[in-house]
């Protein structure tokens, strides 16, 4: 496996992998209601192939409220636990600074926090 990388703090795709670093497992429209982004799957898809980050899709069906009664399928993202637990072991202090500047950022922190590379 090569080593991950870290996407820039400041967009939604770090957004995402903060959350996935911190456990969470998650829809597109749990994100969507969270960050107001439709984009989850393209995010997704560049943390696994562009930064290496072993991240899994659990398929789940549910009915919708179409008036045919139509099952939808759809992915819950999330990093496998003893994959996470590895991760943390190698990247442990990288994983929390991380975390750190992307939640400074959501809430709001402004200033260019110290570099997670």
């Amino acid at each position: 496996m090569k080593a991950p990388s870290f996407p820039r703090y400041d967009t939604l795709m770090a957004r995402a992998l903060m959350r996935l670093l911190r456990g969470r497992q998650f829809t597109h429209r749990e994100f969507q209601e969270e960050t107001a982004s439709y984009r989850l799957s393209g995010f997704i898809e560049s943390l696994r192939n562009r930064h290496h980050w072993p991240i899994e899709t659990r398929e789940e069906i549910a009915p919708t409220n179409d008036p045919v009664g139509r099952m939808a399928t759809y992915g819950r993202y999330l990093i496998e636990p003893e994959i996470l637990k590895w991760l943390r072991e190698q990247l442990g202090e990288r994983i929390d600074r991380f975390i750190e500047v992307v939640q400074r950022y959501e809430q709001g922190g402004g200033n260019r926090p110290t570099d997670t590379k």
